[in-house]
């Protein structure tokens, strides 16, 4: 019915069916498609939902949560979705690097240095991870030094709280070296054009 257009029907019959089979795995995906395709996100997001707390192994419509999430601005939501991800896929970097991103978004940069770390320990060539664990390091290093120089006493505490789990400057500015060796290696690699750009960019 769905190849012949009839999306409303099928959608129609796939409710039935979950009706007397909660746990029919062909029909709960089908009918999130179609509500995908109709943009009914917020009605594709609660059938996930019931759909994986009966399948909460299926971490690739955890997977799919996650984007859906995302695409309503629920970046806490994603979060989690990405977490149950990891946890049943833990050496596949590309997760990692999903949620390093979003937890950079988020202003989690503790976090997400450490998951980009994770990253280029599992993919040793990984540039997205290479830029991630500078770009954070960069970040983080700028941040403590704004907090040290702030006079606001609240500021001062504020950031202190939020640099408890983050290295120590040396620390970051090696992996900030680190990263910035990596990304040009790579780049060496690709050709005159592609290393000249980089080295520029790394310099700014």
């Amino acid at each position: 019915m769905e190849a012949l257009g009839h999306s409303d029907e099928a959608q129609g019959l796939y409710t039935e069916m979950l009706e007397k089979d909660a746990t029919n795995v062909l029909a709960s995906k089908r009918l999130i498609a179609i509500l995908k395709s109709q943009g009914q996100t917020t009605l594709a997001i609660r059938e996930l939902v019931t759909y994986l707390d009966t399948h909460g192994n299926d971490f690739e419509a955890w997977l799919e949560l996650s984007h859906l999430y995302l695409t309503q601005h629920l970046y806490q939501q994603a979060a989690f979705c990405l977490e149950e991800v990891i946890l049943q896929q833990p050496a596949n970097h590309f997760f990692h690097l999903q949620y390093a991103e979003l937890q950079y978004t988020m202003g989690n940069l503790d976090i997400a240095l450490k998951e980009y770390l994770r990253v280029v320990e599992l993919s040793t060539d990984n540039v997205r991870g290479f830029y991630g664990v500078k770009l954070t390091a960069d970040r983080l290093m700028t941040e403590s030094k704004k907090g040290k120089s702030s006079g606001n006493k609240k500021d001062q505490l504020s950031n202190a709280s939020k640099m408890d789990n983050v290295p120590q400057q040396a620390t970051l500015e090696r992996l900030s070296e680190l990263a910035t060796e990596r990304l040009v290696s790579v780049y060496n690699r690709a050709g005159d054009t592609c290393k000249k750009t980089a080295e520029q960019w790394l310099k700014e």
